[in-house]
């Protein structure tokens, strides 16, 4: 009998304690919409002021804060990035319960702002901008590319016919490779090709740092947790607000970066807001591999020295109101070297079917051809 007494007891105190637990929790739910649209605002920022008590909402704007009733006075703020931030008190937001609350759209005098933004806001964003290439972005498609070269002092200029029979509906590095495809049109260079080095070009290489086209980067939803992120500003790109995010490998590897020899490899991302749409991708890495960081057909080894690179890639709408690739850029040097590339992309078409790569060429150059030659603006 004292036995069941104690344990009675014991059930008793335990059920006081976690009913006096639970009355000391205030639990509040609720959504945030866009006021002018009445459409979600996806992680938005919940945060308790001069606490760590804090939350987001999800993909469909819908939160869930549990704050301590000691807390009903302190202000809770509301933001999201292009927004206005809205702020109540923990008692005010309770009265509102259930409720949906609408942020006003932000308007800038300047082009672009400093802004904070927590890890886990950034984290979706790059999710959300990976899961939507499939719909974004061309699927199979050709284009017209003016390249260039300059290896130390010698400079190869081409137009080259580009097909990529799949598009961005598949991601894998594999597939990438095997569906873009090219052929040279016409070349022009400064000196006389003759050794296999000095032929050949290193487009294909170039092609490996779009980032939307393949796996194995920040875009990577696999990946993408292992890089430290910041929001560093919000710009305005064609009349449309934007996120900078800056992103940093903590641990450099294969698999990330394509080159066993990297050493700092970080870069920033700027991401249409309205669309998740890449703009624009800017990589910086170090390497000890002369060439596009020990990816492309080329490479010397030069140890102790370092070669710091340089990649920007931008994106721009296709006639199809798809995005795609528009242009690659690609520096990289040290003491004793420099390669300089680019991938410019004039035209876009229809698939022509391209099925291999010409990786070298010594056609003869067409002087009438590149007199009348010039890039559409």
């Amino acid at each position: 009998m004292r036995i069941n007494s104690i344990k009675i007891s014991l059930l008793t105190l335990s059920l006081f304690i976690s009913t006096i637990v639970m009355s000391q929790n205030i639990a509040i739910n609720g959504r945030v919409v866009d006021a002018e649209t009445n459409k979600p605002v996806e992680f938005a920022n919940i945060g308790v002021v001069g606490t760590y008590m804090g939350t987001a909402t999800d993909f469909d704007g819908f939160y869930e804060l549990t704050v301590g009733e000691s807390f009903v006075n302190y202000k809770v703020q509301i933001s999201a990035v292009g927004y206005q931030v809205k702020e109540f008190t923990v008692d005010e937001l309770n009265v509102l319960n259930g409720e949906s609350i609408k942020l006003f759209a932000q308007t800038y005098g300047i082009q672009q702002i400093d802004v904070k933004a927590d890890s886990k806001r950034l984290y979706g964003i790059l999710k959300t901008a990976s899961n939507i290439i499939e719909d974004s972005y061309e699927t199979a498609y050709g284009a017209s590319v003016y390249y260039t070269q300059e290896l130390g002092d010698e400079k190869t200029e081409a137009v080259l016919r580009y097909s990529d029979r799949q598009g961005y509906g598949n991601r894998s590095l594999a597939l990438a490779y095997e569906n873009r495809n090219y052929e040279v049109e016409e070349v022009r260079r400064n000196f006389e090709a003759g050794p296999i080095k000095s032929g050949v070009l290193f487009a294909n290489e170039l092609l490996s740092f779009d980032l939307v086209r393949q796996r194995g980067n920040v875009l990577d939803v696999d990946f993408v947790d292992d890089y430290k992120l910041n929001l560093q500003e919000e710009v305005v790109v064609d009349g449309d607000s934007a996120w900078v995010i800056g992103y940093e490998l903590e641990k450099v590897d294969l698999a990330k970066t394509g080159n066993a020899s990297t050493g700092e490899y970080k870069g920033v991302i700027v991401i249409r807001q309205k669309d998740y749409s890449v703009v624009r991708s800017v990589l910086e890495y170090t390497t000890d591999q002369f060439g596009f960081g020990g990816r492309g057909a080329y490479t010397e080894s030069n140890s102790g020295e370092m070669h710091a690179c340089k990649v920007t890639v931008d994106y721009r709408k296709t006639k199809n109101d798809k995005y795609a690739v528009g242009k690659i850029s690609y520096e990289g040097r040290s003491e004793n070297s420099s390669l300089e590339a680019q991938w410019i992309v004039y035209e876009y078409s229809a698939d022509s079917g391209i099925k291999n790569k010409q990786f070298y060429t010594d056609k003869t150059i067409n002087k009438d051809f590149w007199s009348r030659f010039s890039l559409p603006e």
